[in-house]
């Protein structure tokens, strides 16, 4: 009897390390537990839809939105997806980014520069990206499909100045034909090394990587293009928060270089 009553102990134990849910349907028209980190003024709910779009297919066009709160390690993610818009020369469309973060050096920076968009984005620009869109295989070799990146940023000083690298690189590519105007449900797993992408339930990349071990959670469009998130789902295993280490450099020693290497 003892023995049974430790074993389901240890089950619900177990258990409660996925039990952290977050969902949103979006139909109460607000945008409680999210944070635009860019392009607010293109982004809205839209008839019970979360709609990320932009007129420009440009860089400072991009929308982010992120989960508030959640900084964590394995994660299972879906969300329906419909694109309405979709540049055919500009990589991306429906993104989920996953164990997004930022260089420890640039924390105190960002935190002083909270008008800045392109900075906030930094705290995500350590990530893995997820998209249904665009990708450019071989430079002019663009195709669609199911597409995951891994956004890499690096620092590098001289004279005094900094300078924020930043750089995407495909990790996997899944040719898929999909069609504007259409719902597809989009589904990440991450667990350990290992990512699982699904689209309506049918595997579609399958993949190890140790680049990253946690992070936040966002979605993303713009760029020229428009997209609409509904019935957003996130579980996932909660880390407890560290406290952050003290920096005596000033905002004032970065110069707001942004490359890409």
């Amino acid at each position: 009897m003892k023995h049974t009553m430790v074993m389901l102990i240890l089950t619900l134990l177990v258990s409660s390390v996925w039990a952290e849910i977050f969902r949103d349907n979006f139909n109460d028209g607000d945008l409680k537990g999210w944070t635009f980190v860019q392009g607010a003024q293109n982004g809205e709910i839209q008839n019970g839809e979360l709609v990320l779009s932009s007129p420009k297919a440009e860089e400072k066009a991009e929308v982010m939105i992120a989960v508030d709160g959640i900084i964590a390690s394995n994660y299972e993610v879906s969300v329906s997806v419909k694109i309405s818009r979709l540049v055919r020369d500009i990589n991306g469309g429906a993104l989920i980014g996953l164990r997004a973060h930022t260089d420890p050096l640039l924390e105190p920076f960002i935190e002083q520069a909270k008008r800045n968009e392109q900075i906030q984005a930094l705290r995500y620009r350590r990530s893995y990206k997820f998209f249904l869109g665009n990708q450019d295989i071989n430079f002019q070799d663009i195709r669609r499909g199911l597409a995951a990146n891994i956004e890499h940023m690096k620092l590098s000083m001289k004279a005094d100045k900094w300078t924020v690298y930043n750089k995407d690189k495909l990790r996997a590519f899944r040719l898929f034909d999909f069609r504007l105007h259409k719902w597809y449900r989009l589904k990440v797993i991450a667990k350990g090394n290992r990512f699982q992408c699904f689209i309506d339930d049918k595997a579609m990349l399958d993949f190890l990587d140790d680049t990253y071990t946690a992070g936040r959670i966002y979605l993303s469009s713009g760029w020229g293009n428009r997209v609409h998130f509904d019935d957003f789902e996130v579980q996932y295993e909660a880390l407890s928060v560290q406290p952050r280490r003290k920096f005596t450099t000033t905002w004032g020693e970065i110069k707001g270089d942004f490359n890409f290497w």
